[in-house]
């Protein structure tokens, strides 16, 4: 009685429940070339609990009677997680509460999606088309009782757009749904890179069943991951407009005025009705139109190409660190006499890059607008593990990349190409990108690994659908092929993709839609980074001892090298417990799971020579100082040895996608530590060192500027902060080299911890940058550095907010003591809870006696300055 008696109150819910009709979104269809988000308004259900096919689901009143709100962009797994259903998997050990799609079945994360839609009132002679930007893996589209797709969708990276005007309705609601199958092979997470990699025959993101750096994402990122919109257009749509710009010559960045550059532009026109269409395609840009009479016979498609433009005086765009960073806006249209059928407008940068392989060591050289550039970047995997994306975090995390002095982030293999407003940010701020597409070795064959289910030579020819994965690449190569950041392309990580496919990208796909842009077939590829003696390669990983980035000879152009980064105490304590707090490892071994878990890397002993590590806040302490110095090191290093043994460096990584405990200068969080702020002094682009080998102070010039009329002072202090050494020198800093300057004495009056202090000055003697060593008379121990006295540095703050951002000073002033290490950090002063993201101009400052610094930050935040606390944390 009881289950008949709930069974009735839930038919009795049903058809209490309103339909949707009343809340369902409200459509106002944009002009030609615009778009309507179709973000809002989403519900979503497992399919194995509706009775109902996509027809007769969609042609019926809708009731959210159990149903969940669905968070769309997003996943089967971002929707259960919204809706209260499994616990953060970022936190602890949370993840292995969250049912694993190996296990449970792929009909667990297969969900019915649906969105309720006003009455849409048409116009007629207009086309309304439903666009999806990306679904993983497969789905069925219905609208109003009808299938939308034809064929069922597959493939994660690839964009579908359906012309739905006939299926609309204008007087009443309209029900779309979208069913969403996972990958048909989700693979089992057991411990290898991308488990036993059966995710590998999809065309589809491999690192989802888990990797060393991350643990499996339990529905594989199933969902519709990325954008939704309704668009309109007339009877001929425009896409895939090309934007390529010539640079003939070698240009100097600063100069007064440029000489010509070129404009090649093409579009593809398609005519979609059963009739012959005439009309004028035209690129507008700076004012001046060209045009060409088109005639489109029925379901025609065709390649326009317009006659290459001059540019007078064109401003150029320049990677980070060597110029400014302009862009441009063209705009394209196909009309009908006075109606615009379909319009786009694209943005883009005036630049050229060209490349050759360097004849000294084997490694590639970049050269942009004719000028070398010295490479430095990073690797980086995707912004968020559960596809949580928005154009904001890219913002930030590009902003982080480019504060690093970085540029170049290489997008990996195993990830995703990322989405266009990633590559806008990257226009913005100057970083070139390293593009791979979705294979990696590990997966795809590289070696014999017991983890994985298949041969070697049966992953080598993964995916199991080539023509699936030709035409994802060809589709996403037109996403983003106009952005002036995107510097390569690379067929996957570390190993080839199945011959069929590299051949096809190689003859047909990359010379045909996008000419200008070195292709490597691997990241490891001799056409990249062979050296003279026939390495190629790249690592190694984990922490080294400073001296070794000196003389370790490593790839020419090494993709992937990596060290340690943990994360601050903060954000320790947001997914650690204090338990596990209190199991830190010792020397790089630790019992705790949850340490294990979230993939910590280890120190080793480096820890422990700065004191014993008594408590988290002491390893977290130690932790960032030994970061800085290892990406300082690493950075000046590999740079020490320019254009004679390398040509450029990856970080492998610079970011996280989720809560891991290695390689990362800011976390998932987005809270930055001392790795950034190490890289950040190392890759100056005109910075004085210490090589740590020859024990010479060097100055650094990675830009493209010759520099005169410099001034390079170098200093020893000991802990008291007395200076009992000191020489100048005056020198010149020829441009893209390195240059040797003086010897650093071998030290005698201090045992233990001393410092040495380097100021590049210039011709006015007013100081451009400093850098600041903590050295040791006792080899590996720097345990002294306790012994400092303590420092009364004076810190006064400012802050003010313009148009929704708080940008703020610090300044410090220090006594007649060293003041190591100061960390600025930003939180609510009601919660005490961290303001995320911050930008600082610098951070874990140094200053030597009767010192003063002054720097800048900024934020974004809804709180009232009362309730903002800046605090400095000292070493001493």
């Amino acid at each position: 009685m009881k289950t008949l008696f709930k069974v009735c109150m839930l038919l009795v819910a049903f058809w209490i429940a309103p339909a949707i009709g009343q809340t369902a979104k409200q459509i106002v269809l944009p002009e030609s070339g615009d778009k309507v988000l179709l973000h809002d308004g989403w519900w979503a259900r497992r399919a194995s609990e509706i009775g109902e096919d996509g027809n007769r689901l969609t042609s019926q009143p809708f009731r959210t009677v159990g149903w969940m709100k669905a968070r769309v962009p997003g996943t089967v797994l971002t929707t259960l997680l919204e809706n209260n259903v499994y616990p953060a998997p970022e936190v602890g050990l949370n993840n292995e509460r969250i049912p694993d799609i190996y296990r449970v079945g792929r009909d667990f994360y297969t969900y019915w999606f649906v969105c309720p839609l006003a009455d849409v009132q048409k116009t007629p002679g207009k086309h309304i088309w439903l666009n999806f930007r990306g679904i993983n893996y497969k789905a069925e589209i219905y609208l109003n009782g009808k299938r939308v797709n034809r064929n069922t969708h597959e493939g994660m990276f690839l964009r579908q757009s359906y012309d739905i005007t006939d299926l609309l309705r204008s007087d009443s609601t309209n029900l779309l749904a979208v069913l969403v199958f996972p990958p048909d092979h989700v693979g089992n997470p057991n411990g290898g890179q991308g488990g036993d990699a059966q995710i590998a025959r999809n065309c589809t993101m491999q690192y989802t069943p888990g990797w060393d750096w991350i643990q499996p994402v339990r529905d594989r990122n199933t969902g519709i991951w990325d954008e939704v919109s309704i668009t309109t257009t007339g009877a001929v749509l425009l896409q895939h407009p090309y934007v390529v710009t010539k640079v003939p010559g070698v240009r100097e960045p600063n100069a007064e005025k440029q000489a010509k550059a070129y404009l090649e532009t093409s579009v593809e026109l398609e005519n979609v009705t059963d009739q012959v269409q005439k009309g004028i395609v035209s690129a507008k840009y700076q004012g001046t139109t060209f045009s060409r009479e088109v005639t489109l016979q029925p379901k025609e498609k065709q390649l326009i190409a317009f006659p290459k433009q001059t540019i007078e005086n064109p401003q150029l765009w320049w990677p980070n660190g060597i110029g400014e960073q302009p862009l441009q806006q063209i705009s394209f249209a196909f009309s009908q006499g006075n109606q615009v059928s379909d319009s786009e407008e694209v943005q883009f940068g005036i630049r050229e890059i060209t490349t050759r392989k360097n004849p000294q060591n084997g490694g590639r050289e970049f050269y942009v607008n004719g000028q070398k550039i010295y490479i430095t970047g990073g690797n980086y995997i995707n912004s968020d593990w559960l596809l949580r994306l928005s154009p904001e975090r890219y913002d930030h995390e590009v902003r982080f990349h480019a504060e690093m002095n970085l540029r170049m982030i290489r997008v990996w293999g195993g990830a995703l190409l990322e989405r266009p407003e990633f590559y806008q940010a990257c226009d913005k701020y100057g970083i070139l990108v390293f593009q791979d597409l979705w294979g990696s070795g590990d997966c795809n064959g590289a070696w014999e690994d017991i983890t994985k289910l298949d041969s070697r030579e049966r992953r080598w020819e993964y995916p199991d659908n080539h023509d699936l994965f030709l035409r994802s690449a060809e589709d996403q190569i037109k996403m983003i092929r106009n952005h002036p950041s995107l510097c390569l392309w690379c067929g996957a990580n570390e190993w080839p993709l199945a011959k069929d496919i590299d051949e096809a990208l190689r003859t047909d796909l990359l010379p045909r839609l996008d000419p200008n842009r070195l292709f490597a077939s691997y990241s490891t590829d001799s056409v990249f980074t062979r050296n003279l003696l026939g390495d190629n390669g790249d690592g190694p990983y984990g922490i080294q001892e400073l001296e070794w980035f000196f003389t370790f000879r490593s790839h020419p152009f090494n993709p992937e090298a990596g060290s340690v980064g943990s994360p601050e105490i903060e954000s320790f304590r947001e997914f650690m417990s204090p338990k596990d707090l209190e199991e830190f490892p010792r020397k790089s071994f630790t019992k705790n799971l949850t340490w294990r878990y979230h993939k910590d890397l280890g120190y080793r002993d480096h820890l422990e020579r700065y004191g014993e590590v008594k408590s988290i806040e002491d390893y977290c302490r130690y932790a960032q100082v030994v970061n800085y110095d290892q990406y300082r090191s690493f950075m000046e290093g590999w740079a020490s040895h320019i254009w004679d043994w390398y040509t450029g460096i990856l970080i492998w990584k610079t970011q996280n996608p989720w809560t891991a405990l290695r390689g990362q200068m800011y976390d998932w969080y987005l809270d930055v530590n001392a790795s950034l702020y190490g890289t950040k002094k190392g890759c100056e682009p005109l910075h004085p060192y210490y090589n740590m080998h020859t024990k010479q102070i060097e100055l650094m010039n990675t830009t493209v500027n010759a520099y005169e009329s410099l001034t390079v002072k170098a200093a020893l202090f000991d802990r008291e902060g007395k200076m009992f050494w000191e020489k100048d020198m005056q020198t010149d800093a020829p441009v893209n080299n390195v240059k040797t300057l003086f010897a650093v004495p071998e030290v005698k009056e201090v045992t233990g911890v001393y410092f040495l202090k380097l100021s590049l000055l210039d011709a006015k003697r007013e100081e451009l940058t400093d850098n600041i060593y903590w050295l040791t008379t006792i080899p590996k121990d720097y345990s002294t550095l306790n012994e400092l006295p303590k420092s009364q540095t004076d810190v006064q703050t400012q802050l003010e907010k313009q148009e929704g951002e708080y940008k703020g000073t610090v300044t410090l002033a220090t006594d007649g003591h060293i003041s190591f290490f100061n960390r600025i950090k930003v939180f609510n002063r009601t919660t005490g809870k961290r303001i995320l993201p911050v930008h600082y101009s610098d951070n874990y400052i140094t200053l030597m006696p009767n010192e003063k610094r002054t720097v800048t930050f900024s934020f974004k935040s809804d709180l009232n300055p009362e309730e903002i606390q800046v605090l400095v944390e000292r070493w001493n």
